[in-house]
């Protein structure tokens, strides 16, 4: 079996590295062959991750870009994909209806979707912004109709591609529980760390907090603020450490949070999202308070492995209990763990993937 991964971004992009690069080897100890071939290059994924803080100006050059790019990159991926079994498509959707293409070459597509990209993930109503989002679902639209198989994160993106494709399968995560594991917590007399990781695109929702960390600072002087990964970002009611995200230091810098948080609007962009940071604070062990959605309690049961807080004063009130009761903080983040290693762990997750790989095999 040869499997062609084709990701939207290079494994610089955390869907590429959940969705795709994190199941190779696994894969490759099965001896299941593959090549990685992403839509766009290295250079423009950094651009990318970046591209939330651009100028509007600087964001269309960079639209445009790599809208040239995609349409290059996609006749060599059409040139090279009738060599393999199966198509795997994480995120990645092609202008002009270029996929029809596609499906004459190789019709045993399978597209990954792990965040509701049909969807704006942002709102306003100036051009620039129009023309993304049309742009978007009309291109999702058309690779979910010509797909054999969809993969989802979610029930709430599971429901909306279900009216395109009759083979739905859910993977939720995955996380490679052996790289993110439990470490023994330091004394809390040394202080309480309330940590975030994220990227540009999110940081913008640590605001929402703004109060709530006030708050908590003025109740608890020992607490420290650690967030990863940041975008433009300012709090002057606060001192934080702002940690620079890297791979090789990823799961040393979750491991030294107490509680984790993961603020979010509530809007249909992010009800389709499982998110990827919760997910990580629990498999090291690390108690997460993350808002409300649907999607978050296909995951989080409310006092039992997480907490579920949308208002500023339940987010206070939440933040406040946990600060306050170690072993809570102990209990909480083991039963997260837990939760993890039953629903979302790589080890899980990669023989579902292969059983979907076997069965678009037998379609053909």
């Amino acid at each position: 079996m040869k499997i062609l991964f084709i990701p939207y971004g290079t494994d610089q992009a955390p869907a590429t590295r959940y969705r795709v690069t994190q199941y190779l080897p696994h894969l490759e100890a099965r001896n299941v062959e593959y090549s990685v071939f992403s839509s766009i290059s290295k250079f423009s994924t950094s651009l990318m991750i970046k591209s939330p803080d651009f100028a509007p100006l600087t964001r269309l050059i960079y639209y445009a870009y790599v809208f040239i790019e995609r349409l290059f990159r996609f006749f060599y991926i059409l040139a090279i994909s009738r060599k393999f079994d199966i198509l795997f498509l994480q995120r990645t959707t092609f202008p002009f209806k270029l996929e029809l293409l596609l499906k004459l070459a190789n019709r045993n597509i399978i597209f990954d979707i792990d965040d509701a990209i049909y969807l704006p993930d942002k709102e306003g109503k100036d051009i620039i912004t129009r023309i993304k989002q049309y742009v978007k679902k009309t291109e999702v639209i058309s690779i979910l109709r010509i797909s054999r198989a969809i993969i989802v994160e979610n029930e709430y993106i599971k429901n909306f591609v279900s009216q395109y494709c009759n083979y739905v399968y859910k993977i939720p995560g995955p996380i490679d529980t052996e790289r993110f594991f439990v470490k023994k917590r330091e004394d809390s007399k040394k202080g309480v760390t309330l940590g975030w990781i994220g990227s540009p695109a999110t940081t913008s929702y640590l605001h929402m907090l703004d109060s709530a960390f006030r708050d908590i600072k003025k109740r608890y002087d020992f607490v420290k603020f650690k967030f990863i990964g940041l975008g433009k970002y300012e709090n002057r009611e606060i001192k934080f450490e702002n940690a620079e995200w890297n791979y090789d230091t990823e799961v040393s810098q979750l491991q030294s949070f107490d509680i984790g948080i993961m603020p979010m609007p509530d809007n249909e962009w992010t009800r389709g999202k499982l998110g990827c940071k919760m997910l990580q604070y629990m498999a090291v062990g690390v108690p997460a308070v993350v808002p409300y959605s649907s999607t978050n309690a296909e995951i989080i049961k409310n006092g039992e492995n997480g907490f579920f807080a949308t208002k500023e004063s339940e987010w206070t009130e939440i933040l406040s209990i946990l600060i306050k009761n170690e072993e809570l903080r102990r209990a909480i983040g083991q039963k997260g763990r837990d939760t993890v290693l039953e629903k979302c762990s790589l080890s899980r997750n990669i023989s579902k993937l292969i059983d979907i790989f076997s069965n678009i095999m037998s379609l053909a």
